[in-house]
């Protein structure tokens, strides 16, 4: 017999399996469970967040690295100008969203977006970036051809100083740019060495390995010397690896294009690292006289060496350092002419690219702009007057820059990147493969400007992979935004001139 709560519990338990079998009516409204406020307001936040973290690991080193990667192959497979030019934006993008993780910071190597990258994983990147580059033949420039054929004229005994590859005529000459079929060679009599050397293979693939191993010597010299600059001066190697390694010049120019101021660049660094030792002048002086060999911009890193060697600057430290490096300098210059056989006939040459009249070159972009405005005033006969004398001034201009910088500076390594940029740029003609030489050497200062990164991607947006270059397509333009550069470059140096008269002078 049952109690009465034990009826109460049954009854209950029918009433519940009752209730089950009741089937509820038809209803539009969906049959899942009603969620709260709070529920849906999570689940909608929750898409940014998966956004957010997408972005983050493509913008963070891994996806910059993988992203580089592909800038670098579409470089290399690159059928068209269209898909050339975006392979180079991408390289460049990633190369610029790389300088945000670029640092002193510590970590091992970054393996998720949070990290940075330290020296050896940027290494290990521009490697990666570089072999595409490699196994594709020389792009931007068909400068390649243009020192085949020099190696050829010289194993020819021509001297290439004084005949052009039309001369031989050259095996080569279909790859070699109009300018240098008919123009002597404007290079150092090692360079024309290592040319012939290039030459001997018999085969244009083979001179491109060749000159490719030369190039890739000077960029191998540029980082090794250049992380022991940096460590000697207290600047971050890392900057040496995204700038002097990673950089898209360094890519572009000098794996991919071979041109020779790799080699510059890595003789002049190896030079200074040398001189910061303080005690290696000798050294310095053969290996910058070797870069002399080169090309003649080398000469403006020499009295800076001077100085990086003698840094209290007394009269007797400067004597001994001038003394060391001139000696080096002169004796390697004087040996590498007499075994190759060839004088200083290269120096004459160097006025052959001054024919070439582009808006790179700031000077030569003022007096481009000159023309145009006598041209529209009907005096096209003036026109080549204001181009020299714009170019004269650039060079005027070029040599009170370095007697300053020589004179004042208290960071002569810094001083002769900047001597070198100088250089290049307030010369008759640029092209961007000349600022390998000023870049390996900045980044060994640690120098982080944002204004410097924004130069370099310009730059190696100047050229497309089939050499045509975009200040050929942009004349007027360019002129007159060389113009308006100068204008606000002398506004800058009055102003700040003006404020350094008005700084008050400290009292003792």
């Amino acid at each position: 017999m049952s109690s009465p709560k034990a009826a109460d519990n049954g009854s209950a338990g029918a009433d519940r399996i009752r209730a089950s079998t009741i089937k509820a009516p038809p209803s539009d409204e969906p049959k899942t469970a009603p969620q709260s406020p709070a529920t849906c307001a999570s689940a909608q936040s929750a898409r940014p967040g998966v956004i957010r973290q997408a972005a983050r690991r493509v913008t963070g080193p891994t996806g910059l690295r993988y992203l580089g990667l592909a800038g670098s192959v579409g470089v290399a497979v690159a059928g068209t100008r269209a898909v050339g030019l975006l392979g180079v934006a991408v390289l460049v993008g990633a190369w610029l969203g790389l300088r945000r993780v670029t640092g002193p910071a510590p970590g091992a190597g970054p393996d998720s977006a949070g990290r940075r990258a330290d020296t050896r994983w940027l290494l290990v990147t521009a490697g990666l970036w570089a072999l595409p580059l490699l196994v594709a033949p020389p792009l931007f420039s068909g400068d390649a051809g243009a020192y085949a054929c020099q190696g050829q004229l010289y194993l020819h005994h021509l001297s290439p100083y004084r005949h052009g590859a039309a001369d031989l005529p050259c095996t080569w000459l279909d790859r070699t740019p109009p300018l240098w079929r008919h123009s002597p060679a404007p290079y150092g009599p090692l360079w024309v060495v290592l040319s012939g050397a290039a030459a001997t293979t018999g085969s244009y693939l083979g001179a491109v390995v060749v000159l490719r191993a030369v190039a890739l010597a000077g960029i191998a010299l540029a980082i090794g010397y250049g992380l022991r600059l940096a460590r000697i001066l207290d600047a971050a190697p890392s900057r040496v690896a995204w700038l002097g390694a990673a950089g898209p010049l360094v890519l572009l120019h000098g794996v991919s294009g071979v041109h020779n101021d790799a080699l510059l660049a890595g003789l002049v660094v190896a030079g200074l690292a040398y001189a910061a030792t303080g005690r290696w002048g000798l050294r310095a002086g053969v290996l910058l006289g070797l870069a002399l060999a080169v090309k003649v911009t080398a000469l403006v890193a020499i009295p800076f060496a001077v100085l990086v060697i003698a840094r209290d600057r007394r009269p007797a430290a400067l004597a001994r350092a001038t003394a060391g490096v001139a000696v080096g300098a002169g004796g390697a210059f004087a040996a590498v002419s007499a075994a190759a056989g060839l004088g200083l006939g290269w120096l004459p040459a160097l006025s052959g690219t001054a024919t070439l009249i582009q808006w790179s070159s700031p000077p030569t972009g003022v007096g481009m702009a000159a023309g145009y405005l006598l041209r529209a005033a009907g005096r096209t006969d003036l026109s080549p007057g204001a181009l020299a004398i714009a170019r004269g001034l650039g060079l005027l201009a070029l040599a009170g820059l370095l007697v300053a910088l020589w004179w004042r500076t208290r960071t002569p390594v810094r001083a002769a990147g900047v001597a070198l940029a100088a250089t290049a740029l307030l010369g008759p003609v640029f092209f961007p493969w000349y600022a390998l030489a000023p870049l390996a050497v900045l980044s060994c200062t640690g120098v982080t400007s944002r204004w410097l990164a924004g130069v370099v991607a310009g730059l190696a947006l100047l050229v497309l992979p089939d050499g045509s270059g975009l200040d050929a397509l942009t004349k007027p333009v360019g002129a007159f935004l060389d113009v308006a550069l100068v204008i606000a470059l002398a506004v800058w140096w009055v102003r700040r001139r003006r404020a350094d008269r008005a700084r008050p002078t400290p009292t003792a």
